[in-house]
């Protein structure tokens, strides 16, 4: 009975260790960096400046939008 006891103390010393060890790991890792966003010459909405698209120093959320120019 006694290495039944010990045995399960041992499990669940190595299952703190380990969940301790797995909580650690995952609070080191940074959060991805922050993008900029820049708002619509047309319409105004806000998009991700990788995902606008730019014309004469302006960005636009969509071709359309760019063919429009500013509205």
């Amino acid at each position: 009975m006694s290495k039944l006891l010990l045995l399960v103390i041992a499990i669940a010393v190595v299952y703190f260790v380990l969940s301790g060890l797995a909580r650690k790991r995952r609070q080191r890792s940074a959060p991805p960096p922050v993008e900029p966003m820049v708002p619509c010459a047309h319409c105004g909405v806000n998009v991700p400046r990788s995902e606008a698209l730019g014309a004469a120093g302006r960005f636009f959320c969509s071709e359309e939008h760019r063919r429009l120019g500013t509205g």
